[in-house]
């Protein structure tokens, strides 16, 4: 059978930061010279201290956890290095890095205390959820994490909280009973002690989405009313459009699948535990009230109870077994289920169908699935990372549909299409409404083909429309510093030492390549001592795509591995090669939680083989292999897990059921709060907006969601804009100080020769 193989790309969107899990990696032989000689660490600041033993020991003090007597080192070279710019500007820059960190412990303080003010008014209110986002937030605020999670007041408010949300879920109150599983999963993030309840909720939900979206909308805008907030735009839905979701669905489609899943999944498994799955997603499908608006027949409660009879005698019987189950076995179920069936609610087969693949792949993983032939296409394009469009990057601002910034030499670009202008229809039909998802299908399409954007413009205000002929669309992964007004990136984060600046978005067919030209331009323009490679909330993407930079910096050694299954049944493993190594400059890379996948195969291996010093917080734990098997002649996929990758230490990634450790840790943990990330992600989003200078000021605000408190809930004051005019901005205000305390490191490990040059 031919196989394709899938590095999964993973998705982060949240921005709430839980305690990072402590992680610690084993040390492991170099491949490559260390950048850290051996040597005693040093004494304290009041020492004699020269630049020199700075730059030599500074990263390997930061690393043992000694960052604060790194600065009060730096900070004894001013008073005889007065009239070196390079070290008295250090001094300064760390002095102002500390001063920033004072003042973020002042604000913290001042909003833990706020919080926790708020968090006992609405437990006093028994406004739950509201108290529960308080404690969230308090939570990312406390000095001791721990001391507040077994305060009397966050055990009684997790008691309450569980009572209330399963009594919603008793009472098929989905939404509810949600938001409150979701809210104490993020208090206890990393904890799985609500992974049941929120996959069995989130099930559920998806059956009404799919069939009866009208129906989920109302309980949306119910769930608005209530709490007081702003009515939802309604969706826009075809009627039935699940019909022509589920066209292709067939029962050989699952019984492969099934069988490929037992075969060859990473952990193993049975055809017991899928087919249980099975079954119990089908059951949900007969309990699920609303259901009865899309099948009429679910209304009859006898067929129902039927159906849920001869569901739950089957399940018994899995359940009671001796012996281990064949697949004939699993075949006679299914066709003995599609019978019931047929002489009872009479549901559409393929609903059955897909309700049964998705239940037993749900049994495996969270990356396992059936990739069902109406989704095909875009996994196509996921996977191929080139995607046909006209070269926009767009979000709903304010439920509107908004242009965030053009990409170079695109369409849109070349159109004219500007940062803040609304997108108000698509080939004649509005917007409002729409999704991202429905968007971007709208949008897109065959290369050569035309669509016609109606565009509200950002600084007219006019409505006109646009033709645009859609291409080929290049993604470009690999983003500097600040954008250079007569197109493309400046890399240097600071031009007199010659320090550079690289963001990795995702690992694409070309990061490599744009890696190496961003490199070769620091070189041409000026030279390159150090770099910082950031690769917070990059969620990986292809495997290649890591090897290859990772074979940048380092020369020889291991780069990664996998444990066993893989595509040729056997466990691999990756060596470096000298061809396309960088020269030696130092290095710091930077990750947080959403850091994943390729992220974490580079990351790891840096810090494996000390090519690098590695600062911020625990990576997200993405370290899995994804085969992907063609399925009924190739109408469908089955995206299955059959490995875990392999850092050099022989660390697996990937965050497994139980386990405490998984990703990859710090050298140097910098943890930040979530206001902290929000203002750095919202003034980098500003900085890598395209714009054109001759079509008059750029309205930052064009293209961010206005912020206002809920009605009728004072949980979260409109939060002051974090907007910069310039990337400098970012480090003189403190606005990341995972970048800052990077950027020092690495200025530190460069002291002696820039101080002498």
């Amino acid at each position: 059978m031919r196989v394709l193989i899938y590095f999964s790309f993973f998705l982060v969107a949240a921005f709430t930061l839980p305690t990072p899990a402590q992680n610690a990696d084993k040390d492991a032989a170099p491949a490559t010279a260390k950048i850290e000689p051996k040597g005693p660490l040093l004494p304290a600041a009041n020492s004699k201290i020269s630049a020199s033993d700075i730059s030599v020991n500074a990263w390997r003090m930061a690393s043992s956890g000694k960052l604060d007597t790194v600065w009060a080192q730096i900070k004894t070279l001013g008073d005889k290095n007065k009239n070196n710019n390079t070290i008295k500007q250090l001094v300064n820059d760390v002095i102002a890095h500390e001063a920033h960190l004072k003042s973020q412990r002042i604000k913290n303080k001042a909003e833990f205390d706020k919080k926790i003010k708020k968090l006992d008014t609405h437990i006093k209110k028994d406004k739950t959820r509201d108290a529960l986002a308080s404690a969230i937030s308090a939570q990312g605020l406390a000095e001791n994490v721990e001391r507040f999670m077994k305060s009397k007041r966050i055990t009684a408010l997790v008691k309450s909280a569980e009572t209330q949300a399963f009594g919603f879920q008793k009472q098929q109150k989905w939404l509810k009973a949600y938001a409150l599983y979701r809210a104490l999963d993020l208090l206890y993030e990393n904890k799985h002690r609500y992974d049941d309840q929120l996959d069995h909720i989130n099930h559920r939900i998806s059956l009404l989405q799919m069939y009866t979206p009208k129906l989920l909308f109302e309980m949306y805008k119910q769930d608005a009313k209530e709490r007081g907030e702003d009515e939802p735009e309604p969706w826009q839905n075809d009627k039935d459009h699940w019909k022509k979701r589920l066209d292709a669905v067939n029962i050989d489609l699952l019984k492969q699948s099934i069988r490929q899943g037992v075969r060859d999944h990473v952990e193993g498994s049975t055809y017991e535990k899928l087919l249980t799955g099975a079954l119990q997603s089908v059951r949900r499908v007969f309990s699920t009230t609303g259901l009865e608006k899309a099948f009429p027949e679910l209304a009859d409660k006898a067929k129902v109870a039927s159906m849920t009879k001869f569901i739950d005698a089957q399940l018994k019987a899995i359940k009671d077994r001796k012996e281990q189950m064949v697949f004939t076995e699993v075949e006679h179920v299914l066709e003995r289920l599609l019978t019931a069936n047929s002489v009872t609610v009479k549901l559409p087969e393929v609903a059955i169908i897909h309700a049964l693949g998705n239940g037993s792949m749900s049994t495996l993983d969270d990356f396992s699935a059936i990739i069902w032939p109406h989704q095909m296409d875009r996994f196509r394009r996921t996977i191929s990372g080139k995607f046909s469009g006209v070269g926009i990057q767009i979000s709903l601002v304010n439920n509107q549909l908004t242009v965030v910034t053009p990409l170079e030499d695109t369409p849109a670009h070349r159109a004219g299409l500007q940062p803040g202008d609304r997108i108000v229809s698509i080939d004649g039909k509005g917007t409002v409404g729409i999704d991202l998802e429905q968007a971007v299908e709208r949008i897109t399409g065959e290369e050569g083909t035309e669509v016609e954007l109606g565009i509200k413009g950002a600084n007219t205000g006019k409505t006109h429309k646009v033709k645009l002929t859609r291409s080929s669309i290049r993604i470009v992964s690999v983003k500097g510093w600040e954008r250079k007004k007569q197109g493309g990136w400046n890399y240097y984060i600071d031009p007199a030492m010659k320090l550079g600046y690289l963001r990795l978005t995702t690992f694409g067919p070309n990061t490599d390549d744009e890696l190496a030209a961003a490199v070769q331009q620091m070189k041409e323009e000026g030279g390159l001592s150090g770099l910082i490679v950031d690769l917070r909330f990059n969620p990986g993407g292809r495997l290649d795509a890591a090897i290859h930079v990772t074979n940048r910096f380092i020369n020889q050694g291991k780069i990664v591995s996998t444990t066993q299954r893989t595509l040729l049944g056997r466990p691999w493993a990756v060596e470096a090669t000298k061809h396309t190594t960088f020269d030696d400059f130092p290095v710091v890379v930077l990750i947080n939680k959403g850091s994943a996948s390729a992220s974490e195969i580079l990351s790891g291996a840096l810090k494996v083989h000390k090519r690098a010093l590695v600062v911020g917080e625990n990576s997200f734990g993405k370290g899995s292999v994804q085969n992907i098997f063609p399925i009924n002649d190739g109408a469908a996929y089955l995206k299955l897990t059959t490995a875990y990758y392999k850092i050099p230490d022989d660390s697996i990634i990937h965050r497994r059921p139980g386990k405490k450790k998984w990703g990859i840790a710090p050298d140097v943990p910098v943890l930040v709060t979530e206001r902290q990330v929000a203002q750095a992600v919202e003034a980098r989003m500003i900085l890598d907006i395209v714009r054109d200078p001759k079509k008059g000021k750029f309205d930052p605000n064009s293209v961010l969601s206005k912020r206002k408190p809920k009605k009728n809930n004072d949980e979260d004051e409109p939060r002051p804009r974090t907007i910069v005019k310039s990337a400098s901005e970012i480090l003189e205000r403190g606005l990341d100080p995972q970048l800052q305390t990077g950027l020092l490191l690495l200025k530190a490990r460069l002291l002696a020769t820039k101080a002498q040059g």
